[in-house]
């Protein structure tokens, strides 16, 4: 080889040797400022709660094996993770003070109860609801389980299920345990509500007897900006309540009288109420006439009485 070859390939050899050390250089100067930049980024709160849960993780997981955040969020579900925007609702209904729908994410809060699970109890606490006589989960095959006070323990347990929660008590025997909940009636102590010489609770009307009604139905029109074209719907809502009609036998010369907590009387006839419910509101028992509108439903119902 000649001495020309050698040197050709010496100062080859070097150049490459070079390139590689300057490539080396800037990865390894790149991955050493990224935990600067990172620190420099992020708040130590952030950060430390990010090490908190790679730690948990790391309990499951060995050191070769340990994978990224989103391996998780679809291996064990994305109900554990409380920023997720979950839509799924479950109605709170009967003697509670808020009745309403519960996100399911707010049920079930990753950040609060690392086990993945939140006691019922605990829940209608959260809700308002301090003392109670029973409470009836239903679900959305149609299931239901009451389960009164006194037999609830600390191991009632709301838990994910799919993209809603199920509910769970080893205390209690299988049979009990719900999937899908749909919703929860509660039924409180106080009786505050009167039907014809009877004391109740909106909490102990869900529980018998019940009615869906459309209210509120309206034709909505729209022209297209695209094509000028008028286009119509129909928009209403539908609402659940104790009917009127089963609480009491109605008659063409009956006369219901509502009283409600302002004190005052409201008079109806036969015609006016044989489609209504009374429904659980924030308001109070609310009675609902489908066929009006809701400036006339009478709220915070406390006594309703047939006349003859």
């Amino acid at each position: 080889m000649s001495s020309k070859l050698k040197k050709t390939i010496f100062w080859i050899v070097l150049s490459l040797s070079i390139l590689v050390l300057v490539v080396a250089g800037l990865f390894l100067t790149w991955q050493s400022g990224l935990v600067l930049r990172v620190a420099d980024h992020y708040s130590r709160e952030v950060l430390q709660n990010e090490l908190i849960s790679m730690d948990d993780c790391a309990e499951c997981h060995e050191g070769p094996d340990f994978h990224r955040c989103s391996t998780c969020h679809d291996e064990h579900g994305s109900v554990e993770f409380a920023e997720l925007p979950f839509y799924n609702l479950v109605l709170l209904s009967g003697d509670v003070p808020r009745p309403g729908y519960v996100e399911v994410n707010q049920i079930l809060p990753y950040r609060d109860h690392s086990g993945t699970f939140i006691r019922l109890l605990d829940f209608l606490e959260a809700q308002g609801v301090e003392s109670f006589e029973s409470v009836t989960m239903t679900s959305r095959d149609g299931g239901f389980v009451t389960v009164s006070r006194e037999n609830l323990s600390d191991q009632a347990l709301l838990l994910p299920y799919t993209d809603g929660i199920r509910f769970a008590d080893e205390d209690l025997h299988v049979s009990t345990w719900l999937k899908g909940i749909s919703g929860f009636i509660v039924v409180g102590e106080q009786r505050d509500l009167q039907v014809n010489g009877k004391s109740t609770s909106i909490g102990r009307l869900l529980l018998g007897p019940t009615r869906q009604v459309v209210a509120e139905s309206a034709r909505v029109m729209f022209e297209s900006d695209t094509d000028g074209v008028s286009r119509e719907a129909f928009t209403a809502t539908r609402l659940w309540g104790a009917a009127l009609s089963d609480l009491a036998p109605l008659s063409d010369t009956s006369v219901l009288v509502v009283s409600d907590q302002t004190g005052e009387l409201h008079k109806f006839n036969y015609r006016e109420v044989s489609q209504a419910v009374l429904i659980a509101a924030a308001d109070g028992p609310t009675l609902v006439l489908p066929e009006q509108p809701r400036s006339t439903w009478i709220q915070g119902v406390v006594s309703l009485e047939w006349e003859k």
